[in-house]
């Protein structure tokens, strides 16, 4: 079978959201054995949202069944700009994915829910909701869109690595670190090819 990786890999030099804290490495070691001091933030690379993350009273990172992000999903491309959700078809899915080719040399420039949209995906019993982006909501959002999606308790992963992935259906593994009490965490992501895989 065919396994994507949508994880961007995490170091120093990876994009970090503005006034999040930057992906520190302390390495350390005596030349026989080596341990590394990770310093970043809970939303740092490829990762996930808890309901917390906007909502006082939400569910943090370890309370989310892991369930909800394991299974099959869809792949699809959208334009820059405001996703227009009457163009979108969402029959059937559970779990979706939004590709709008995000950039770190130009990032305010991608696609991306608005509240209608968001209320519109609550709707049609949209569970996971991600994005190559560093935000589903716009570069000038105020939270309004995480927050119709989280208090819904749709799961959202922001910064997915979907260049190199087709469009299409796949299976999902969305993980991410068991954290208590957080309000997100990095995830690591796999899309498996569905056609590809065993019976």
């Amino acid at each position: 079978m065919k396994i994507y990786d949508a994880t961007h890999p995490l170091s120093e030099e990876v994009y970090t959201y503005p006034g999040d804290p930057k992906i520190i490495f302390e390495r350390k070691g005596d030349g026989e054995i080596r341990i590394t001091g990770i310093s970043m933030g809970s939303h740092s690379g490829t990762h996930i949202d808890a309901p917390l993350h906007y909502l006082p009273d939400g569910r943090s990172i370890d309370q989310i069944p892991p369930d909800i992000s394991l299974g099959s999903c869809i792949l699809m491309d959208i334009p820059q700009g405001p996703l227009d959700v009457t163009a979108t078809p969402l029959a059937g899915t559970r779990r979706l994915l939004l590709r709008s080719g995000w950039t770190p040399g130009d990032p305010d420039d991608y696609g991306y829910l608005t509240e209608e949209g968001a209320r519109r995906m609550v709707e049609q019993g949209i569970s996971v909701i991600g994005t190559d982006a560093p935000s589903i909501e716009s570069p000038e959002g105020d939270g309004s869109v995480h927050r119709i999606l989280l208090r819904a308790k749709v799961v959202i992963i922001e910064l997915l690595r979907l260049d190199a992935i087709p469009e299409g259906v796949y299976t999902m593994v969305a993980l991410p670190l068991l954290l208590k009490g957080i309000d997100g965490s990095p995830a690591r992501v796999l899309l498996i090819d569905s056609e590809e895989m065993m019976p």
